[in-house]
Formats: structure tokens, C-alpha cells, sequence
């Protein structure tokens, strides 16, 4: 199931019912921030979509959650017929990062591509790269970055939300705790390498926040979403200011 070296745990084959003991086998941490190893697309499958920091019990929200819709289908691993499947979790790093192929029930194939890092320099960031290479399909297609809540996402009252053009952010309490913390995230979106300069649809919902951009694609061509998240929360930070030391850490100013 799993191949354990010194440096890499690796997986090599697709197990769809293996895929929860799977997930939390590959959990992953700087110190600060701890994530299982949950798909970055939906998946309507059962799984464990975690991410805990450092001194807070239960699970914040879905750092990494990415959606990739065509026309009028969406991807799911659950749905799609999935080959070449391979994850990778580096210990040293810590990166994982995971490929396969997939075809919707369409016919329509995608090669996909994700490496998500925790930094170990600034253990408040964590980078998603995440990539999308049509194989067959010609059409729009559709790519969102998101902070979305997760597993425990009642037990987090929203205290703010903000979603600006460039960066947006979530400012949360736990309840009944008197904890806070404020989730910031930036993008970019690349097309075969060369960065869009695009205005994209904000997404503001009661437990989603983020953006979508949309692209036509034909054979060939790949989209390259570049995530970046900061997580600052009051037992490190004063309350007063969680925002703007999340948009700090973010940002690096």
C-alpha cells in the first residue's frame, strides 16, 4: 500500500477504499501547522480533510481546497476513472506532492499535477502548486481557489471576512473558546506559463471565500495555480491585530 524509505513515504497505486487510513498515515507538519493528506479537489468520497495548529484541538479550515470544473462536469476521483496515480510525502521538506490521470464519465481526460508545502522559514505560510494539462478536452474550464470550511467548520464562528482583488482573508473564533485566528490567502494563475492578468469572480459565502477564473483550453495546454495561505492565531498574536499580522506573514512585509 505504502513504500516507506528513509526520506519519502510513496504511494503508487489508486485505492479509493484505502483512501482515509491513507490520509492520515500521510499527515504531514512544520511544527505549527499539521495537515493530512486530503485531495486538494472535491472528492465526494469519505475522507478527513484536516488542517491543526499548534495548540488548538480541533481541525481550522481547509487551507488547501482547490475546485476544478469544465463545462458542466466537475473533477472528482471519486466519479472519474483515475490511472497513473502516485503521492509522495517528503519528510524533510515537508512536501507532498501527488499526479495521476483522470477521465470524467465524459470522456474527458486531465493530467494533474500538486505539490503542497509547508515552510519550515516561516512556519505560518503554506504553498499549493497546483497544475491542470488538458489531454483530450477542448472547452472551458474553470479554476478556484478557495478557503473552505473543514471537518469542524461549526465549531469556528466568523468573525470577518474580506476579499479583496489581490488577497483575501477569514477572521474566525473557536466557540465556546476564547480563541481566535485569521486565514489569509494570495494566488496567481498561469496558462502554459505565462501569468494571467485577469480579474477574477470573488466568491464570498458563509463558509467559503475565494476566487474562480475561467479559461478555454485545448489539448496541451496547462493552467498553473500558485496558492499561498498565512494562519496567525491569539495565542501567538494579539486579537486586535490578527489580520494584519496575517497579511504580513503572507506578504513579507
Amino acid at each position: 500500500m505504502l513504500q516507506y524509505n528513509t526520506w519519502t513515504i510513496e504511494q503508487n497505486e489508486w485505492l479509493p477504499t484505502q483512501e482515509m487510513a491513507i490520509e492520515q498515515q500521510l499527515t504531514f507538519s512544520n511544527d505549527y501547522l499539521c495537515q493530512t493528506a486530503h485531495f486538494e479537489e472535491h472528492y465526494s468520497a469519505p475522507n478527513r480533510l484536516c488542517t491543526y495548529i499548534k495548540g488548538i484541538d480541533t481541525s481550522i479550515l481547509n487551507l488547501s481546497a482547490i475546485s476544478v470544473r469544465l463545462e458542466d462536469e466537475r473533477l472528482d476521483l471519486h466519479d472519474w476513472h483515475v490511472e497513473q496515480f502516485y503521492r509522495c510525502l517528503h519528510k524533510n521538506k515537508p512536501i507532498l506532492e501527488r499526479h495521476f490521470v483522470a477521465t470524467s464519465p465524459k470522456g474527458h481526460t486531465l493530467k494533474v499535477r500538486a505539490e503542497r508545502q509547508l515552510m519550515m522559514d516561516a512556519k505560518n505560510l503554506m504553498q499549493l502548486v497546483y497544475e491542470v494539462r488538458s489531454v483530450n478536452y477542448t472547452g472551458p474550464i474553470t479554476l478556484l481557489s478557495l478557503l473552505s470550511g473543514g471537518e469542524d467548520a461549526d465549531q469556528w464562528y466568523s468573525l470577518m471576512n474580506h476579499v479583496g482583488d489581490d488577497l483575501c482573508w477569514r477572521w474566525m473564533q473557536l466557540q465556546p473558546m476564547n480563541i481566535q485566528l485569521c486565514c489569509a490567502m494570495s494566488y496567481q494563475l498561469k496558462k502554459n506559463d505565462k501569468l494571467l492578468v485577469q480579474r477574477p469572480i470573488k466568491i464570498e459565502k458563509q463558509d467559503v471565500i475565494g476566487y474562480s477564473i475561467a479559461q478555454r483550453i485545448k489539448p496541451g495546454d496547462k493552467l498553473t495555480l500558485c496558492k499561498k495561505v498565512a494562519v496567525v492565531d491569539s495565542n501567538d498574536y494579539a486579537k486586535d491585530h490578527l489580520i494584519d499580522h496575517a497579511i504580513r506573514c503572507l506578504t513579507n512585509l
